[in-house]
């Protein structure tokens, strides 16, 4: 294992902005908003199909789920210049969040399944489980990422986040994350 961080027991070195680089990603029933400069007649509102994909005219099918918003406009931008010599650029807007979903076990007041409106750090999400029991090990937390990747388990102290301001850890949730206190 990596070497504890100087006034910090239990909570691992870890490459945190790694994290923190990847973004919102779409999932289905998300609702995106697609701009494409001068040209609002391909410019539309469309909502992530089941199967993650969006349909748009002129452009067919394009698949969104797991990718984020930078990511579709360019997958968009490359169908573009087949129809537009002026080469526009494309604008992708997340409008409605509705394939988020975290899980917060372990001891915690009401661990389960939360679908928040929006993505929240690892703190709001502890915050949705009403908190910890008293024999929760705060700075022993483990979050559970599975992704193109594979699967992490990312450690996480409460106390460097909360007590002694270490904000690069308190990231934001991606959908299907595990917040797991032991």
């Amino acid at each position: 294992m990596a070497p504890a961080l100087g006034g910090c027991t239990g909570v691992r070195t870890y490459n945190w902005a790694a994290e923190r680089a990847a973004g919102y990603k779409i999932g289905p029933g998300d609702v995106i908003r697609i701009s494409v400069w001068k040209h609002d007649e391909v410019s539309q509102t469309v909502t992530v199909r089941p199967d993650g994909a969006v349909s748009m005219p002129l452009f067919g099918d394009l698949m969104a789920e797991g990718k984020n918003v930078d990511e579709v406009a360019a997958d968009i931008a490359k169908r573009v210049t087949k129809y537009f010599a002026d080469q526009p650029p494309i604008t992708v807007q997340v409008t409605e969040v509705r394939s988020y979903k975290i899980y917060v076990v372990g001891e915690v007041q009401r661990g389960g399944e939360f679908t928040p409106n929006h993505q929240v750090t690892v703190v709001q999400g502890l915050a949705l489980a009403g908190g910890f029991t008293r024999l929760a090990s705060e700075d022993e937390i483990v979050i559970v990422r599975k992704d193109a990747r594979g699967e992490r388990r990312i450690p996480f102290s409460y106390s460097a986040v909360v007590k002694t301001g270490d904000l690069q850890q308190n990231l934001l949730l991606q959908t299907g994350d595990t917040v797991i206190v032991p």
